[in-house]
């Protein structure tokens, strides 16, 4: 049978063959399927009685223990219980000695026998203190090339093979072979590709689990795996992870056509990423021991670790250059205010920071570029492309015709690209461009894929003839610096422009609230307008209502002529204070209160006037004490403030007393102060103390009062920047100070 019951590989499908099921076994060993719980065999190779004493189909449906000595059984029972120390141990059958696989696949376990050369101590003395030596001479050297050749040499000298090669993939996962060790006679394949499909994604994952395979004997017969399906799963078992799993058909042809009998190759892993291969072939059959594939797997790890080690002591002296040169266009930026600026006009610019030759940025709707660039409308198509297509942050090519096929008409200006995102919303980006490079590229043979044959199945290509191809369409590689350089530089602009988006909103947010407290209070001033127009018009109209009753009494001529000389007196004033409120509400709709030089003789007479009816009706005396003349302030809300504490002082009289209030002003310090004193009912502040300035708040029943006047006044005094206290006792009267700070002082 073939490597499968119902299923032929060729090359047009080889790169989704299931190589994990393959049936069949080389024949330098044999294998055993078990159930994990029971042990019980259920699938044998059919050469097991090549090596032990019983033939397989007896074995099917037995215990493990059926393929060895009586005494053999407890230690061999002991080991398959134990998988987890490791593969492989050192396992007895029938008084032979042999290495034993194990493998736990689901709930099976793959046992697999090979058998254990004699060796000598001074055979492993010599190939420990090959190693040991190959070791230190690694650690001396850091050119990639020195250390290739010391890795290869040390292989071949514990192997014995013909052809030992370094093979390196490339982003494409083609292969170049770029150190070897031949002996005389053997061809060489040195600088020649291979392309991606001779080791297909199938194998390369593989190659990722299992880094060591073998295949002594590329013309041997392969051994099936009995039954091919396993009795309990109905399916063919797992064996990827096996030692002995025969090769894909595929390869097998391939190496004939390489005139290739035995191979080994060791998987070398930087970075937890399959960077190339150890391959190693022969012209005869060439079986290795489980010893010195170890020694040589060991090597391939060392190797990986020194090109890890040398890798970064380069990279890290190159980054630290590019993260100073990062750092000083970020402060370029910051100083300049202005991203183009400190980009491409100070004196490091963004063309420095990678290995590009062309660099262009988007923002805020205008274009930058600066290098060898497509045109303006080509990096718009680029910057179109990767905000509708592209996922990535940060994305990098070496051939964008790949990915963008317009892309093929600027490929002498921009095959690679790496693009960094600002802002997909807003398709901003900041773009580094290198241009074509037409390299010449030695191909072990046409890497195309061949033709159909006459048995109408693709086969591997026969000619591994030096073969030239020019590559067109890509760029020098971006190196891992310039990547995370590039994200570096993408997270530290990122912030710069959050920050200043963040100042600016923090500006906005401060000209909002100056705004919102601008309307506040013009707002609260057109409330004061109101309540000052309801407020100091009620009392003119209280005394013509006065006046009124008293003609009505005695209709008398003097008495006519007495009261229409007062209401002519009272409608000038109230005619004044009309113009005076729609001056100031003119004014104060677009600025601050306008202050004006107040005479308080004048304001005080101009409210007694308006008073005149309830002055006469109390008999009141009317007293001042004006140290300060003058006072620079609103005057509409000074009347207002003056006509409030005299109404108030009125109103509140006390009964069986004359009423006498008393006016005083004066300067203190920086302050002018006024105050209105009078004799009348008086309120108690420990009960009453907190409410006195409230709104709609009393403190006397059965008068005529609203609880708005005082509450206006403490606005209005506030609004000029000043301060009211007040000082009272029941039946003792009260005082009202009112402290200025005028813009002159």
């Amino acid at each position: 049978m073939q490597n499968y019951n119902n299923l032929n590989v060729d090359l047009s499908n080889c790169d989704t063959e299931p190589i994990h099921i393959i049936g069949r076994i080389q024949p330098h060993g044999f294998l055993f399927i078990l159930d994990q719980a029971t042990l019980q065999i259920e699938q044998v190779s059919q050469n097991v009685e090549q090596y032990l004493q019983i033939k397989a189909e007896k074995l099917l449906g037995k215990h493990i223990t059926a393929i060895c000595r009586e005494e053999e059984q407890a230690k061999l029972v002991e080991q398959l219980n134990q998988t987890h120390k490791g593969s492989p141990q050192l396992l007895q059958l029938q008084g032979q000695q042999f290495f034993g696989f194990l493998h736990l696949e689901g709930q099976k376990l793959m046992l697999e026998f090979e058998p254990m050369p004699q060796t000598t101590a001074q055979g492993r003395l010599e190939n420990s203190l090959a190693f040991c030596h190959f070791q230190y001479e690694l650690n001396e050297h850091h050119v990639l090339e020195s250390q290739a050749n010391l890795l290869l040499e040390f292989v071949q000298q514990t192997l014995g093979y013909d052809r030992v090669m370094l093979y390196v993939f490339d982003e494409d996962w083609h292969g170049e072979v770029i150190a070897e060790k031949i002996k005389p006679g053997i061809r060489s394949y040195l600088h020649h590709h291979f392309p991606s499909t001779d080791i297909p994604g199938p194998a390369r994952a593989l190659l990722m689990k299992k880094h060591v395979r073998q295949i002594p004997d590329v013309h041997a017969t392969a051994v099936d795996i009995m039954p091919y399906m396993n009795p309990t799963t109905g399916k063919p078992s797992n064996i990827i992870r096996s030692e002995l799993r025969n090769p894909s058909e595929i390869h097998l042809e391939y190496l004939r056509n390489m005139e290739v009998s035995a191979t080994l190759s060791f998987s070398i892993l930087v970075r937890n990423k399959l960077w190339g291969l150890i391959t190693c072939h022969h012209t005869t059959p060439l079986f290795i021991d489980y010893w010195k594939r170890m020694a040589c797997n060991l090597a391939a790890m060392a190797f990986s670790n020194a090109i890890i080690a040398s890798s970064e002591k380069r990279d890290v002296h190159k980054f630290n250059k590019q993260k100073q040169l990062e750092e000083a266009l970020l402060a370029q930026v910051n100083l300049a205010g202005d991203l183009f600026k400190g980009l491409f006009e100070q004196q490091h610019t963004l063309l420095h920071l990678t290995s590009c030759q062309g660099a262009a940025v988007y923002f805020n709707s205008t274009l930058r570029a600066a290098g060898k660039t497509p045109s303006d409308d080509q990096i718009r198509g680029i910057i179109d492309w990767l905000s509708e297509k592209k996922e990535e942050r940060i994305f990098s090519t070496r051939e964008l015709s790949k990915h963008l096929p317009a892309a093929v008409h600027y490929a002498d200006t921009a095959s690679g690209l790496l693009a960094v995102e600002i802002s997909r919303y807003n398709k901003e980006y900041i773009l580094y461009f290198k241009p074509e490079i037409q390299e010449k590229r030695i191909w072990a043979g046409d890497p195309e894929k061949p033709t159909a044959s006459a048995d109408l199945r693709v086969h591997p290509r026969k000619s591994f003839s030096r073969w030239e191809e020019i590559i067109k369409g890509k760029s020098l590689p971006w190196s891992l610096n310039d990547l995370e350089i590039a994200q570096i530089l993408q997270k530290d602009i990122t912030a710069i422009l959050l920050r200043n988006q963040a100042n600016k909103l923090k500006d906005l947010n401060q000209e909002m609230e100056a705004s919102a407290e601008e309307l506040r209070q013009k707002n609260n001033r057109l409330e004061d307008f109101a309540h000052i127009i309801s407020h100091n018009l009620r009392s003119p109209m209280s005394n013509m209502q006065g006046l009124y009753a008293l003609y009505k009494e005695d209709p008398t001529q003097e008495t006519v002529v007495e009261v229409m000389k007062r209401m002519n007196q009272m409608i000038h004033n109230m005619s004044d204070t009309v113009q005076d409120l729609n001056l100031i509400l003119d004014v104060a709709l677009d600025q601050q209160l306008q202050q004006t030089k107040v005479q308080v003789a004048d304001v005080i007479e101009k409210q007694l006037q308006n008073m005149q009816a309830a002055i006469l009706k109390s008999n009141a005396l009317i007293e001042t004490d004006l140290q300060v003349q003058e006072i620079p302030t609103s005057k509409v809300y000074f009347e207002s403030i003056l006509h409030n504490l005299l109404s108030n002082a009125l109103k509140y009289s006390a009964d069986g007393r004359r009423p006498i209030i008393k006016i005083k002003t004066w300067q203190e310090d920086k302050q002018i102060c006024l105050a209105v004193s009078d004799n009348g009912m008086g309120m108690d502040l420990e009960k009453m103390g907190h409410k006195v300035f409230g709104l709609y708040n009393t403190f006397h029943k059965g008068k005529d009062s609203k609880g708005i006047g005082l509450y206006l006044t403490k606005m209005q005094v506030k609004s000029l920047g000043g301060d009211i206290a007040v000082e009272s006792a029941p039946d003792q009267g009260a005082t009202f100070e009112v402290r200025f700070i005028t813009a002159q002082h």
